[in-house]
């Protein structure tokens, strides 16, 4: 290392680290705390409670009925309210993260209550309402239950103080994680419990196991509520908090420091289980991570995304196929959907039909209703009014199960738990399909997308490209009516994003699945799709094949959106259109009112020459010339009317022009639309 890098090494060094006389004085200001109000009073527990020797000290625990009735108390009471908390926790977690309704934040706000109201008066307000002059003590009393001074309430004071445990490990854990895996879940025919069972519970395991920890070691320290509730009853209502109290008070100090070791021992338990639960979350997220960024024994970039395209001589899986009686019928059918989110209108009053077999497109800028409609015709989401028909059946109603509709997610939502042969197995199974069946399924599956030697392998272990081909495998799984694909290669860099659409032109001319994809990028709808629907604000702006929709746009929304325009302002008056200086016929508008407009042409429609060619021309200024790539891009700026201008030139009419910045030209459109807003 050169001197000049050692001195930059150690420039930051120093900046990043304080002196070593602090970092040394802070550290052992820290560990001079903690030895004396930790470490010491522990050991010292521990030493008083063994001064008279193991036997002494068994027989204060073992012989002695009162404290043996604390410890069964203790072990009675705290494995209940771990359990209500965790039903509490789950509940109340599930609810704050996965609906939105008014009063949650106050609701979120309330679950810290007993971190922030003393046990004790917890404790008083328990008897308030439960005791024999409380809210409900006159009717607990007719009904011959007693919970103050009872089991019952001493279960109730440790439930309340533990309380936010459980809920606030799950509540951060559940935001974090989303509900995308659980979404695609539902997409595939899981129900509730199936959902919970399979997709949460593996993922939120390790967090709810961390929050059980605390709970209960927080339920067995447990005083103050239970010291008001529990009467101190020796015998019945004593728990080892309070008897270590009755045994000090009472001057029996090997039984007080006996009793006092037994809880030291399941702190020190709780502290190795939650370090080793931590260590153990840390080690799978960096492996993760590990896995994510360079999985071991994986193929390189190329080799992974490479060979993408279906064999050409390999036959698509006969059940992949819809049958031929059936796929005359098969086709979706969208009528006067209207979808709200509030005062939000989504989508209004949207009717869509597409063929039977068809690849339809839905383009559109962010925030169109692309997506919105396609989880509508999913049944991921319900339409305010309007209806969703698959083969002349009315679906508007039905389940996501019950349309058996395949959906693949823009961010895969692939079962990060689960291997991609589980992955692809999961809508089998929660449909209860045979194992046999289900195995030959999958592997077929695998096949077809060009996974077959990956079914053991994690989501984590695969490339984007990889991922995004077990999601469409997932999804033709159980032989779906329709196959809904949102932004499939969003995520995608661009090379792996060309070959993936290819593949999936190639992959859906053998299958034949009437199938819906949502995409804001113009060339891959145009490249993929049998028919193209455009969409803005909510409502349909044209639909048609790629080439109606391009060459024939229908308004000038979808010319302005269908790639980079030229815009003129101008006007039309009777049959004439005036833009930009040039002047065209304009039969469209024959009136002699006029009217403001705007033109459109795209970078090679416009023709740039050196001097004016014939009728309408602009004179303009070459800014910049950029001859990367098939066409050479001229930028050009129209100083009489300050209009901006880029046009496409091929190599060999750049080659004949010879243009540099600075050189005046003059502009003529080879092709241009107008479009009349106020028509």
């Amino acid at each position: 290392m050169s001197s000049a890098s050692q001195t930059a090494t150690a420039t930051v060094r120093r900046a990043q680290e304080d002196p070593a006389l602090v970092r040394w004085a802070i550290v052992g200001f820290a560990f001079t705390i903690l030895a004396w109000l930790v470490i010491v009073p522990t050991i010292n527990v521990f030493v008083e409670a063994f001064a008279a020797g193991p036997q002494a000290y068994w027989a204060s625990l073992v012989n002695n009925a009162d404290t043996w009735s604390a410890i069964t108390l203790t072990l009675t009471v705290a494995p209940i309210a771990v359990a209500l908390n965790v039903l509490f926790g789950l509940a109340i977690a599930w609810a704050v993260t996965r609906f939105r309704f008014p009063g949650r934040t106050l609701l979120i706000s309330m679950i810290d209550l007993p971190f922030a109201v003393s046990p004790v008066v917890a404790g008083l307000a328990l008897v308030l309402i439960f005791g024999l002059q409380g809210l409900l003590g006159p009717w607990l009393r007719e009904i011959d239950v007693k919970v103050i001074f009872a089991t019952p309430g001493i279960i109730l004071a440790t439930t309340f103080v533990t309380l936010p445990f459980v809920a606030r490990e799950l509540i951060p854990l559940m935001e974090a994680m989303g509900s995308e895996e659980e979404v695609a879940a539902v997409s595939l025919g899981a129900r509730g419990w199936q959902i919970f069972r399979r997709i949460t519970l593996p993922n939120i395991k390790w967090g709810l196991l961390y929050g059980v920890i605390l709970c209960n070691a927080r339920a067995m320290g447990e005083f103050g509520a239970v010291y008001v509730v529990s009467g101190r009853i020796t015998g019945q209502t004593d728990t080892l908090p309070l008897r270590v109290e009755k045994l000090f008070q009472e001057y029996d100090m090997p039984g007080a420091f006996a009793v006092a070791s037994l809880l030291c021992m399941l702190a020190l338990v709780t502290l190795a289980l939650k370090s080793a639960l931590e260590w153990k979350t840390r080690f799978e997220l960096a492996q993760r991570v590990r896995e994510a960024t360079n999985p071991a024994g994986e193929a390189t970039t190329g080799e992974r995304e490479g060979a993408l395209l279906p064999r050409s001589n390999r036959v698509a899986p006969q059940d992949l196929r819809p049958n031929v009686m059936e796929a005359r019928a098969v086709g979706i059918e969208v009528r006067n959907i209207t979808k709200r989110f509030g005062e939000f209108t989504a989508l209004e009053d949207v009717s869509l039909e597409v063929p039977d077999g068809a690849l339809l497109a839905l383009l559109g800028p962010s925030g169109s209703g692309k997506t919105t409609l396609l989880r509508i015709i999913a049944g991921l989401e319900t339409p305010n009014e309007g209806s969703v028909f698959y083969r002349d059946e009315d679906a508007t109603r039905q389940s996501a199960r019950d349309r058996n509709v395949g959906f693949v997610f823009q961010h895969y939502a692939l079962f990060r738990h689960m291997s991609v042969f589980e992955n692809v197995a999961f809508g089998l199974r929660v449909r209860g399909w045979p194992k046999k069946r289900i195995e030959s399924r999958v592997h077929e599956l695998l096949g077809l997308v060009q996974l077959d030697g990956l079914a053991k392998q994690a989501p984590a272990q695969l490339s984007g490209g990889q991922r995004q081909r077990v999601a469409l495998a997932r999804a033709l799984a159980a032989s779906p009516k329709v196959l809904l694909l949102d932004e499939p290669f969003g995520a995608l860099d661009a090379k792996v994003r060309l070959e993936l659409r290819q593949w999936l032109r190639k992959l859906h001319d053998e299958i034949h699945v009437t199938s819906v994809f949502v995409t804001h990028d113009q060339e891959e709808a145009f490249e993929v799709a049998d028919r193209v629907v455009v969409m803005n604000r909510g409502r349909i702006e044209q639909a048609g094949t790629p080439n109606e929709v391009f060459e024939h746009p229908a308004n000038a929304f979808v010319m302005d959106f269908l790639g980079n325009v030229n815009v003129f302002h101008g006007r039309v008056e009777s049959g004439r259109a005036v833009v930009g200086g040039m002047e065209m016929e304009y039969p469209e508008y024959p009136h002699g009112e006029s009217r403001e407009v705007r033109a459109y042409a795209r970078p090679h429609e416009l023709e740039v020459a050196r001097r004016p060619q014939g009728g309408s021309n602009l004179k303009a200024e070459v800014l910049r010339v950029n001859a990367a790539g098939p066409l050479v891009k001229v930028e050009l700026f129209s100083n009489d009317f300050a209009l901006p201008l880029v046009v496409a030139l091929t190599a060999e009419r750049h080659q004949e022009l010879a243009l540099k910045a600075g050189d005046a030209v003059f502009v003529f459109p080879k092709k241009l639309r107008v479009f009349d807003y106020q028509i």
